[in-house]
């Protein structure tokens, strides 16, 4: 018997991702209206020679149907439009060898746009994630003065996870090895008070450096995204990059001893601003 809730919740993911991708039309459209161009210039050329050598092969067979071009292509178009009516169809050996070049050839002509169109729906959201990606990694302080190249280094390394409401991320007291940034849904962070934080926001920085201990108990309120970055996979990047591992160290010496959460934990107060923007719950 089907559940109601879940009936509503998943009708709304589906209306969010339609929305989602109908606004990303006009831009896709535009990014693929060059290939596109192409595919119709090369199936219009396509129309007239199959239209053309099936006019030369079958016009003495069937002058009715076959007796001149123009004739010819209305076959043309519906055999390579894979549509088929079966109202003109080739009689003789040859025009139907003609027939099964034209058949494939209209299946690949079909394909061809609908392959051009998920490409380009693809790399748009593809775009908007890297975007998305680049601010969350680039406004964590650890890797704020980073370079471009440095930044795209480190969105390399990271791993998605999703997480199901009510799963707990991590606990308090574990072994801190990876930090997290959330790109959707929210999570709650069980300190003094229990912080919620949303997309864009991120935890566990220290635990990508050094070793620690989780500060808080981390469980998600919603089904959430997130992108972890493994503490080994950072230090294996600081040290291909020295430039990289000296700033990281910087902004470590000078920031420690001023955060609101102790010295052996493994978050720091940037992590929890959304309290002090009225977020805690």
């Amino acid at each position: 018997m089907p559940i109601p809730g879940k009936n509503i919740s998943a009708t709304a993911v589906i209306v969010v991702v339609l929305v989602s991708n109908l606004r990303s039309t006009p831009s896709v459209a535009q990014n693929a209206s060059r290939a596109l161009f192409g595919c119709l210039v090369i199936l219009i050329g396509a129309t007239f020679v199959a239209a053309s050598i099936m006019y030369a092969v079958e016009r003495h067979a069937q002058p009715d149907k076959f007796g001149t071009i123009p004739d010819a292509m209305w076959w043309a178009i519906v055999t390579l439009g894979t549509i088929g009516y079966g109202d003109v169809v080739p009689v003789t050996l040859l025009g139907r060898l003609v027939a099964t070049a034209t058949i494939f050839t209209g299946l690949i002509m079909v394909a061809l746009p609908v392959g051009i169109v998920a490409t380009a729906f693809a790399e748009e959201i593809h775009r908007r994630d890297f975007i998305v990606t680049w601010g969350m990694v680039a406004r964590v302080p650890l890797f704020a003065e980073l370079n471009a190249a440095n930044i795209a280094e480190i969105m390399r390394l990271l791993r998605a996870q999703r997480v199901a409401a009510g799963e707990v991320i991590a606990r308090r007291g574990d072994p801190a090895h990876s930090m997290y940034f959330i790109s959707a849904g929210e999570v709650d962070i069980q300190l003094e008070k229990a912080v919620r934080l949303g997309a864009g926001h991120f935890f566990g920085e220290i635990a990508a450096l050094r070793k620690a201990r989780r500060s808080a108990t981390i469980t998600a309120v919603t089904s959430a995204s997130l992108l972890v970055l493994e503490a080994r996979d950072l230090h294996a990047l600081m040290e291909r990059e020295p430039g990289v591992a000296a700033h990281i160290r910087s902004v470590v010496r000078a920031r420690l001893g001023h955060e609101n959460v102790g010295p052996k934990g493994d978050l720091l107060s940037e992590e929890i601003q959304g309290a002090k923007d009225g977020a805690a719950v």
